[in-house]
């Protein structure tokens, strides 16, 4: 799946080349909140490298929101950034500066990968995520997304946990949701 200039994207644009640094940025602000509930491994991860981010910004498969008007002005609010897994559209990533919380940047940006999946034909909208964190697994469930159990896993999502526990993840505190559009 893939965004272009057609769609309706709402307070959304599609990311441009030159938007990399700052979603690099924005993406290492994040991680910081993640020490607060004992995940420091998970902000002292290094965001997608620059040759990741210009595949997929080149592929159309990159949102994000601009600040304007925020505390954070002038710098970016909010990423997403979309695959395909299993058949269904898969949240690779999508993230918020903290500064930017609770304005619903990152669920404005999941209601426009969720309308651009129904639109193309695609059944649902995947991703994996920490089950406990409040930012994480409670506000997925809140927006619909229900839990898979690893039984219930296609080979793209049973891969991605694979990875996941391959990269130190504890799997135990992570889960795989998925919400039918």
């Amino acid at each position: 799946m893939s965004f272009s200039p057609e769609d309706d994207l709402g307070p959304a644009r599609i990311a441009a080349a030159s938007d990399i640094p700052a979603i690099q940025e924005l993406e290492r602000e994040a991680g910081e909140p993640f020490r607060s509930v004992g995940l420091d491994t998970i902000a002292d991860d290094e965001p997608p490298t620059t040759a990741e981010l210009t595949t997929a910004v080149a592929e159309g498969r990159v949102l994000v929101i601009d600040s304007a008007g925020t505390p954070a002005s002038g710098r970016l609010a909010a990423w997403l950034w979309v695959g395909i897994a299993d058949g269904d559209v898969l949240i690779e990533q999508v993230s918020v500066d903290p500064a930017c919380r609770g304005q619903r940047f990152g669920t404005r940006l999941l209601s426009v990968a969720l309308e651009k999946a129904r639109v193309q034909g695609f059944p649902a909208v995947s991703l994996t995520t920490f089950v406990d964190v409040p930012w994480n697994g409670p506000l997925y469930r809140r927006l619909g997304f229900i839990p898979l159990a690893d039984d219930e896993l296609g080979p793209d999502l049973t891969a991605i946990r694979e990875a996941e526990r391959a990269a130190g993840l504890d799997v135990a505190l992570r889960q795989a949701y998925r919400r039918v559009v």
